[in-house]
């Protein structure tokens, strides 16, 4: 008899303190929703919702360096790029027109070859291959002659996944630029026009 008294008063005071408890969990909720803002609510979400479009471009950003290195290593020597036309499309591949002249068929032929085994470049279309003339020689108007060669174009594209984007490779260079000496900086510099000169003749 006792133990159970002593049964049914804990119970009682267990049931008393747990009411308490919910007493308390419902006041705290209650002073939570007055102080919710849903200006704030909305704030929140959008910075969310940009920070998610910011980090989807990011992912599918694409170096334009790493696109011109993989056509210069898949263009032969006898080959000059006369224009180049670059398009995205969507976030699959980029397209790329160029209008190209070489010094004869066979190399149109090779060209292609190089074109389809290279393992960035796909998809590669060669159309309007025609006879034409070209000047060489040197710079006086006297000394120019004409020359045949051919020319055509070619469409080409490249999975946007072959060329990514690599953010920290520009903050490595940004840093090694920071930390360099004004003379390195500036032999630094001077083989960047090198380069790029290097590739205007290429292209």
């Amino acid at each position: 008899m006792f133990a159970s008294l002593l049964a049914a008063g804990g119970v009682y005071l267990y049931a008393r303190y747990t009411d308490n408890q919910l007493d308390l969990a419902i006041e705290a909720l209650n002073s939570e929703i007055g102080g919710f803002s849903q200006a704030d609510m909305e704030r929140v979400t959008e910075f969310d919702l940009r920070l998610a479009q910011a980090q989807d471009r990011l992912g599918n950003s694409v170096s334009m360096v790493s696109v011109f290195e993989a056509l210069q290593a898949a263009t032969i020597d006898t080959v000059q790029i006369s224009s180049l036309a670059i398009e995205r499309e969507d976030d699959n591949q980029l397209l790329l027109a160029a209008d190209i002249q070489t010094d004869s068929f066979d190399s149109t032929i090779f060209q292609r070859g190089v074109f389809l085994r290279d393992g960035t470049i796909q998809k590669v279309e060669i159309s309007d291959v025609n006879n034409t003339l070209v000047a060489s020689g040197g710079r006086g108007a006297q000394s120019l002659n004409l020359k045949p060669a051919v020319s055509f174009q070619a469409s080409l594209s490249i999975p946007l996944e072959d060329v990514p984007a690599n953010p920290q490779s520009y903050q490595s260079n940004q840093a090694v630029l920071v930390n360099s000496t004004p003379s390195t900086s500036t032999s630094a510099v001077g083989q960047d026009d090198q380069q790029a000169e290097v590739n205007e003749d290429t292209l």
